[in-house]
């Protein structure tokens, strides 16, 4: 069971009588003078848009945030933990993010949410091409958190043509059994929470949606893309052309190449490490590292580029206790304990 006092406070406040909730929704744009291609993290602008939002609709979202809540908190499997780009694939992990590392998507929480600094929209078309997430503000007596989920274009529907050719949006009428054409403009909510806040906090539900929520998909690119630059700069490897092709596809590979950014391992490649490398292929996976005549890294396919990777990450570990070798691509560098 988690223990952990943010949380039950937010617990408290939906199982209280007296709490209010507001609806926003959450659009991204693209800085101005920014291009798109920039290789620069912090080159969005997010802005919050206040809406107005039924009783029958609050009810949905508050009970879908108290069920998720409750699963959490009262359960004995989750495990909660810090952030970290790659982490163990466990069910029931909760990880917790804190705000000041969110980079320009904080200043959407800290300085428009938080104290009411938004305007209002009248119609779903003045959001919809640049609509990113919806945000829930619930506020009780003695506490507030905010609710984030990622929303993505295909979940609207307005009375404006969206395509080559108009698009028809319809009902089924039960009381008449009658498909019938409909001029709302519609959005669609599903059940699901990506992370709550409080107090420069986020507590992370579901990687993916946060990930792209707060820009971190933006924070891999640019790190994957430091390292290729480097793998480049030691003329160490040839191919490295390989991992740029594949990191447009693969979002693993590029969350891999994002930790091994953080950890800085790229930064020590040279002969010696691809010596070890050669040995721990061998050992592992009874397969021949790939060199060029000159003694550099060679990769001409996939495969190369996912040993390579795997290399470069330390992905072979071996437990201190049990002595026996993993596997994994998780894992944060620790410090020994001197004495």
């Amino acid at each position: 069971m988690i223990e952990n006092e943010k949380l039950n406070r937010m617990k408290d406040v939906l199982g209280s009588d007296k709490f209010s909730i507001n609806v926003f929704f959450i659009t991204r744009e693209i800085r101005e003078g920014v291009k798109k291609s920039a290789k620069t993290v912090d080159k969005y602008d997010f802005r919050a848009w206040l809406l107005d939002v039924s009783p029958d609709v609050k009810k949905f979202f508050t009970d879908n945030v108290a069920d998720t809540l409750d699963k959490v908190v009262s359960s004995d499997t989750h495990e909660l933990e810090p952030y970290d780009v790659i982490a163990d694939d466990l069910p029931d992990k909760l990880y917790t993010y804190a705000l000041n590392n969110a980079l320009s998507f904080s200043d959407v929480v800290s300085d428009q949410i938080l104290p009411g600094k938004v305007d209002s929209i009248s119609s779903l078309s003045e959001v919809k091409s640049n609509l990113w997430a919806y945000c829930l503000k619930i506020a009780g007596e003695e506490a507030g958190f905010l609710v984030f989920r990622k929303l993505s274009k295909g979940m609207v529907v307005t009375d404006q043509s969206q395509g080559v050719k108009d698009k028809l949006s319809s009902f089924f009428d039960s009381e008449t059994a009658e498909l019938k054409a409909s001029k709302n403009e519609s959005i669609t909510f599903d059940d699901k929470v990506d992370c709550l806040f409080l107090e420069d906090e986020f507590f992370v539900f579901r990687k993916k949606g946060f990930e792209s929520i707060v820009g971190l998909e933006e924070e891999f690119k640019t790190a994957a893309g430091d390292v290729v630059d480097i793998l480049q700069a030691t003329d160490l490897v040839e191919g490295v052309e390989f991992i740029e092709s594949m990191l447009k596809e693969s979002r693993s590979l590029l969350k891999t190449l994002s930790n091994i950014a953080k950890k800085g391992h790229h930064h020590k490649l040279n002969h010696d490490e691809i010596d070890k490398m050669k040995d721990v292929l061998h050992k592992f996976e009874g397969k021949e590292l790939k060199l060029t005549d000159e003694g550099k890294l060679l990769l001409e396919d996939k495969n190369d580029v996912g040993y390579f990777v795997k290399l470069l990450n330390d992905y072979y570990k071996q437990g201190m206790v049990s002595g026996d070798y993993y596997g994994t691509n998780s894992g944060r560098l620790l410090n020994m304990e001197k004495g």
